[in-house]
């Protein structure tokens, strides 16, 4: 009789005919009274035999043959190693194709231990080889056509190689990989690792790209649990054509709908420009707090937290404001430098023999200033103040000699004349002081991808007290607060300091000195308006007055028992309701007390080393990864102490303190899509940008790298298999958009040409009543004109005249009953086609 076998644990450690642990390729079936070879691929049956249907199969032939080749390829991993990437268990049937795919293989496994670790068949190392090279392409920026020859350049690099003699990946499947399988695959990844944080960050910009094409970008901010940090991840790419605030708002609304990306979780959206999008902001604004409406049932008064915009653009905005509002024209002087030399080799090569014959100095040329980059103008200045002895002696000394009619040459002569004015290097030397003494600082400081949130109001107020203390008195700047200093005055003279006082830098100063005196009092006044204007307008566009923005520094570990952290945390959770109900305000509360006296290791926060002259270097750790420490505290039941406290810190470390990292994004198109690059689509741009953030994400940017490679799961390859499917049916369906718009274009050409027809018509109608009526009316009259005749004959008795009267008469009767028929036929005819128009 048949028995009832089960699976025993014990058969893990036997060895089988070839001395090997039989865990390496044994594990447990499905069901109770199966096992699974994983070399073999194939579950069998133990309920009759036991161990001894297990011994039989081991001993076959067959499996010997399979476990041979998993010990000479390698890939034997053990059942406890986790590679450090997605949970199968977690990934989605991404298309209704995939059960086809993943349905018993009749290729041999090499290995499958857990979950997700296996080894593959050699169908899928070499799926996992086009997988590498096709991510290889995105994140090095290689083009399509760079992958043509590939597959026989492999073969003849690697003859002996399997992998090498069936990869068979050209252009086009490069290109549908990218945009159908890795883009695919990785942008679900990245949203159900954004669904997982409590709120998230949408930062947007847009640019025009090669082909006129205007291209906004996506990047979402948010807590990685996958990471245990704050990222920010490139999400997608739309192309517009008209980028109003509606068409840009209601993208923004789409892309998080069709992408299941709960809107009631948005907390900020980062934009760049203050002066910008905020018909936007508004615009989604509205449609956040209608969807936290739904879920609570009342209406939420609550939208989007407000932090201000992205500072960067704020503090360029203020430098450019407060150098061009005199007459020291940088932009043209520095455009005329750069210019010069930009389109002639003959004048760079006798520059730099030049700097030969003087032999002083190292020669270089000017770098282009950008005007929409103002706040750059720093190292574009310093070019020139570097070179400025062999640009004097050049143009001034040299030009007019081997070239006489240069001095008819305008460019040469603005040229001239900044360069024999003092002032002007004065103008250079004070721009590069304020440009390394106040905003240098601050500009690489905001550029950073670490979170920086809970210091920006700090930041924010520095470089106001940095400005102010450059022309306000010491007394009225010194140890003030932000409200003391925006009660300030600028602009009057009894505030600010004495000429000998205001900050020019002594290299400014020395050079000030062998100035004119008219000069120089021009010069100091420039400088004193420059410090109005750029403290003015930062007073009025920083988020000084954010009282949200500066609550939030008691996420800084150093301020973990500062007397005001405490209150600065309950203020900032009541004010996000849509986060936390008066239950949780009180855990909140009580979690923070316990986070105060929580004994906590200097190394969450610190880094020490010595340096070589053996002092000891402080550094800070980024402030989420502290936090990280912190959330992984449990209680005696292995219970996560701060619940609400981690909802809370990572919400607000999602808040972006700039848009930074989306005009990095921007540079990163740029090198992919060039001018040869064009014609990319949509879906290609998103692919290739996706999959170039996946690399960063998960492989530190290195896609082959033994240490930091993208790790392959069984997911991933599922995804790229299915790749050409997914293509296709894109492709049927634009094909059948494309076949609609034809058929929409047709039909509204035959309407057009029918609306013309039938307008044409009426146009006859109308001129055939107009000419009818004209015919009635001299009827009409020669009507009148027999009635008139008949009447004078009848008067004089000319029986003659009463007969040709009573012609006219009879005939015009005739006609007009004519006519009149005409018309009523021509009214009828003119109705039913302009019902017909109407229609």
């Amino acid at each position: 009789m048949p028995r009832d076998t089960t699976f025993s644990i014990k058969w893990l450690q036997k060895t089988d005919s070839t001395g090997k642990p039989c865990s390496i390729w044994l594990r447990q079936g499905k069901e109770k009274s199966t096992f699974i070879c994983t070399v073999c691929n194939i579950e069998l049956s133990c309920a009759n035999g036991g161990w001894t249907n297990v011994k039989n199969h081991s001993e076959r032939p067959k499996h010997l043959q399979c476990l041979k080749e998993v010990l000479e390829s390698g890939q034997l991993i053990a059942s406890t190693t986790k590679l450090p990437f997605i949970n199968d268990n977690n990934t989605e049937n991404q298309s209704s194709n995939a059960s086809s795919s993943t349905t018993t293989n009749n290729s041999t496994f090499i290995v499958l231990n857990s979950n997700t670790d296996r080894a593959l068949t050699h169908d899928e190392k070499v799926l996992r080889a086009e997988c590498y090279w096709a991510m290889a392409t995105a994140q090095l920026g290689f083009s399509y056509a760079a992958s043509q020859d590939i597959p026989e350049l492999f073969a003849a690099m690697f003859p002996d190689s399997k992998v090498a003699a069936d990869y068979a990946m050209k252009d086009r499947k490069v290109s549908y990989i990218l945009s159908h399988g890795t883009g695919y695959f990785f942008a679900r990844e990245l949203v159900k690792d954004v669904l997982k944080a409590p709120a998230y960050s949408l930062l947007f910009d847009e640019t025009t790209i090669v082909g006129v094409r205007k291209q906004l970008d996506l990047h979402l901010r948010y807590w990685s649990e996958h990471k245990q940090c704050v990222v920010t991840r490139y999400w997608k790419s739309i192309m517009l054509g008209h980028a109003t605030a509606d068409i840009i708002s209601q993208h923004l609304l789409d892309s998080l709908k069709s992408d299941g990306i709960d809107l009631s979780n948005l907390f900020q959206l980062g934009r760049d420009n203050p002066n910008v999008n905020k018909a936007v902001e508004n615009t989604v604004e509205k449609e956040v707090r209608s969807e936290r409406g739904k879920k609570t049932g009342h209406v939420s008064n609550k939208g989007l937290v407000s932090i201000g915009p992205c500072p960067l653009h704020i503090i360029h905005n203020a430098f450019k404001q407060g150098f061009t509002q005199n007459d020291w024209q940088i932009e043209e002087i520095l455009y005329d430098f750069w210019f010069f030399f930009s389109r002639s080799s003959a004048r760079r090569e006798d520059y730099l023999n030049l700097v030969k014959t003087i032999g002083d100095g190292v020669g270089r040329f000017m770098k282009r200033f950008v005007i929409t980059r103002w706040i750059e103008v720093g190292p574009v200045i310093e070019r020139v103040i570097d070179q400025w002895p062999i640009l004097t002696e050049y143009f001034l000394v040299y030009l007019p000699k081997i070239n006489k009619k240069i001095i008819d040459d305008d460019r040469w002569k603005r040229i001239k004349k900044q360069l024999e004015q003092k002032q002007t290097l004065v103008h250079f030397h004070f721009i590069l002081y304020v440009y390394r003494h106040i905003f240098s600082k601050p500009l690489t400081w905001l550029q950073q991808q670490q979170p920086l949130v809970h210091m920006l109001f700090d930041e924010c107020s520095n470089l106001l007290k940095n400005v102010l203390n450059s022309f306000i008195k010491d007394d009225l700047s010194t140890n003030k607060t932000v409200q003391q200093l925006l009660s300030i005055s600028f602009d009057s003279q009894a505030n600010q300091k004495p000429d000998s006082k205001l900050a020019i830098g002594k290299v400014t100063r020395n050079v000030f000195n062998e100035m004119a005196t008219n000069e120089k009092n021009m010069f100091l006044k420039d400088v004193r308006d420059i410090y109005i204007i750029i403290s003015r307008e930062l007073a009025r566009t920083l988020p000084l007055t954010n009282n949200f923005l500066r609550n939030l520094q008691f996420i800084n570990p150093l301020l973990r028992h500062h007397e005001s952290s405490h209150d600065s945390l309950m203020i900032v959770a009541r004010d996000l309701p849509q986060l936390f109900s008066n239950n949780d305000l009180d855990q909140l509360n009580a979690e923070w007390r316990l986070y105060e006296n929580e004994t906590i290791p200097d190394d969450w926060y610190l880094q020490k080393s010595i340096n070589g002259d053996h002092y000891e270097v402080i550094k800070y750790h980024p402030v989420d990864h502290y936090w990280k420490h912190v959330f992984n505290i449990k209680n005696n039941l292995g219970v996560p102490k701060f619940v609400m406290l981690s909802k809370l810190i990572k919400s607000l470390l999602a808040l972006s303190h700039g848009n930074a990292d989306v005009e990095r994004g921007f540079s990163e198109n740029a090198a992919l899509v060039t001018d040869n690059r064009s014609s990319l689509s949509e879906t290609s741009v998103n692919g290739l940008r996706i999959t170039k953030d996946a690399v960063k994400f998960y492989g530190q940017g290195k896609v082959h790298d033994a240490t930091n490679a993208v790790p392959i799961c069984k997911s991933l390859l599922d995804n790229v298999k299915e790749a050409y499917s997914r293509y296709r049916i894109d492709q049927e369906k634009i094909q059948k958009l494309i076949k609609e718009k034809e058929e929409l274009e047709t039909a509204a050409k035959l309407l057009k040409t029918q609306e013309l027809l039938l307008v044409e018509k009426e146009q006859k109608l109308i001129d055939e009543r107009k000419l009818l009526q004209h015919e009635l009316n001299n009827a009409s009259k020669m009507l009148d004109e027999g009635n008139s005749r008949l009447e004078a004959a009848v008067a004089t008795k000319n029986f003659d005249n009463v007969e040709v009267a009573q012609l006219l008469i009879g005939g015009a009767n005739k006609k007009l009953d004519v006519l009149r028929a005409q018309l009523s036929n021509n009214s009828d005819q003119l109705n039913q086609l302009r019902k017909k128009m109407k229609k």
